[in-house]
Order: structure tokens, then sequence, then C-alpha cells
């Protein structure tokens, strides 16, 4: 699968673990776009159904990341209702199925006993945590990706650009398919009104259409390149 198809639900608090997994975020936004990324409670509507929401989004990640502090395992371990502890309801729908869970600890973190957590989560323990550090955050982060998206750390495919060559081949592909579509448009106008279409709305407007249908056109050629070469 794409890295481009996989999404990411991360799971943390935001006293314990805010800025750590903001910058996560914002790592793993510019690779799979926020769309593929759900961060923050705060994305629930008002009126929506807390646990359905969990559920169905967790059920949506290809690849599902939780986040844990040197505190991350108290309120996780106390018997508090599903709608006050949001953590323990994501990481227990997040257990329940087939996707990658993959604990993440944070600032030097160890990951709690089996015992010291409730029955619906202590299987998180059977997981293998990767640590996110502030001294080698880059290095930790790397290897988190990796590990998400299924790859080595040295391979590293986010960090693809592509050859110089095939982006000029792909520009000038899509700036020949605008050509074309303008040619379509200006013999379309001609066959209904017969005449030109400069005629009708000048010929420097005429000019101006077809340099922005051109750059629209490379535009959208290096697009389909990045979306090629990330669906690889």
């Amino acid at each position: 699968m794409s890295i481009l198809r996989k999404k990411v639900f991360i799971s943390y608090r935001r006293e314990d673990t805010g800025p750590a997994a903001g910058r996560v975020y914002d790592r793993l936004s510019r690779i799979l776009s926020k769309s593929n990324v759900f961060f923050d409670v705060s994305t629930i509507g008002g009126g929506e159904n807390f646990e359905a929401t969990i559920v169905e989004r967790s059920l949506g990640a290809m690849r599902h990341s939780y986040s844990l502090a040197k505190n991350g395992c108290n309120r996780c371990s106390r018997p508090a209702k599903l709608a006050s502890d949001y953590v323990r309801a994501e990481l227990r729908a997040a257990l329940a199925r087939p996707i990658l869970v993959l604990p993440v600890l944070v600032g030097g973190a160890e990951m709690p006993k089996a015992e010291q957590l409730p029955e619906d989560v202590k299987t998180i323990t059977t997981k293998n945590a990767l640590p996110l550090r502030h001294e080698s955050f880059d290095d930790d982060t790397e290897h988190i990706l990796a590990t998400l998206f299924g790859v080595s750390a040295k391979e590293r495919p986010w960090e693809d650009k592509g050859t110089i060559w095939s982006k000029i081949a792909y520009g000038i592909g899509g700036a020949i398919v605008s050509s074309i579509l303008m040619l379509i448009a200006a013999l379309a106008h001609y066959w209904i009104l017969a005449r030109p279409l400069s005629d009708s709305i000048t010929g420097p407007v005429t000019t101006l259409i077809l340099i922005a249908a051109l750059i629209c056109g490379i535009w959208i050629g290096l697009n389909y390149e990045a979306r090629k070469r990330a669906l690889r």
C-alpha cells in the first residue's frame, strides 16, 4: 500500500505529551496531508457520539500511533468513565482492531507493566514501543515514520523528490494537455458562433487565458508526478 493511502490516528494527552504530539503531527501532515491524520479530540464535532466516532476513525486508520509519557498509564488505570478518559477509549478501540498500534514513549517514559493497566487496554504492553526524545527528536521521528509506513529507516520514501527530468516531462505533458483542451474550446466556440474566440473576448484576453491554462497544466502535471511517485 502506498504512503499516501495510509491514515494515522494519534492518541495523546494534551497536558502530558501535547508539544511532542504536535510536532509529530506536523511531520506526518506534510507527508500524508492533514485529512489523513486524526490528531485531536477537538476534531469531533458537537453532538457526535464520542465512542462511535473514535471507533469509526480508528477503523479507517491504516496505521495507528499511540503516544505515552511518563505518567501516561496513571489515568488509564483508574476506573474512569469513557467520556472522561478519551485516551483509554481510543486505545481500547484501536486494540480491538487489526491495525498497527504503535506505543511512543515520550521524554524517557517507560512502558507500564500489564498488571498496572485495566483489562481492556493491558495488551498495549505486548506492543514494541519506540522512544521519542527531545535530544534526538529527528532521528526518533524517522524511526517512527519508517515503522508506520512499513519500510526501513534507510529507505525514507517520503523524502523521494523525483528527478528533474521526470518533473520536466510531466510539466510539459500537462502543458500539452491544457493546450489541447484550449484548442478544443476554441474550435467549439468557432463552430457554435462562427467566429474566432479572440473576436469575442479580444486578443490580449485570449493570450492571458492561454498563458494561465499553460501554467495550470504544468502545475497539474507536476502534482500528478508527485502523486504517482508516492503511490509506487
